[in-house]
């Protein structure tokens, strides 16, 4: 009698584990998915919201890899001014030690918030000159500008007896608040030390 007692009470114990489960089943599965989707949709809304964010503190840690602001416009020979392209040869125009209409070939610069803007010749000569007073300004291979200012470059230095230079490099940097913004360089060239040529490479 005991035995039909305890093995009664025994199946109805498992009937209860059964249902239980039964039911159960597929309310945890939809909580599941429930909690799963949830997390998917916070993981998204919290990348929305941060990754403006991160991309400006990358750029402003490092802002030179986005930069590309640097306009040039060179003249032509005839005085035309040429806007320059990048990787597009460019006319500088027609050199004489004798030239009295100006002192170099001019460059104007322009870099897109920058404050400063930093010349470095390979050789020749960098040059600041003002039209309404007619002062030359040397500044050997090295000068600043302000964004928008027009410099020039001679193929020889003033007071060298070396040739005019035949080919050149002008390495053009921006600064904004001391903080490097960018940088390009001006490849300059000449085959019959009369008609020089440049092209703008971005760094």
């Amino acid at each position: 009698m005991m035995k039909h007692k305890y093995d009664f009470k025994q199946s109805i114990i498992r009937r209860v584990r059964v249902n239980s489960s039964v039911s159960k089943s597929p309310a945890w599965s939809l909580r599941r998915r429930f909690t799963a989707v949830t997390l998917s949709c916070l993981l998204l809304l919290i990348l929305a919201a941060l990754g403006p964010l991160l991309v400006r503190s990358t750029n402003q840690a490092n802002p030179a890899v986005l930069f590309n602001g640097f306009m040039v416009t060179a003249y032509a020979a005839d005085g035309v001014p040429v806007a320059v392209q990048p990787d597009v040869e460019f006319p500088l125009g027609k050199y004489s030690m004798f030239m009295s209409s100006v002192p170099g070939f001019p460059l104007t610069l322009v870099a897109e918030g920058a404050d400063r803007i930093e010349l470095q010749a390979s050789e020749g000569e960098l040059l600041l000159w003002n039209p309404a007073d007619s002062k030359i300004l040397p500044q050997r291979q090295a000068a600043a500008v302000q964004s928008g200012d027009t410099i020039y470059w001679s193929p020889i230095a003033d007071g060298s007896s070396q040739p005019a230079a035949t080919d050149g490099i002008l390495e053009v940097t921006a600064y904004r608040d001391n903080h490097k913004l960018g940088s390009t360089v001006i490849q300059i060239h000449t085959q019959d030390h009369i008609f020089y040529s440049g092209k703008l490479v971005y760094k």
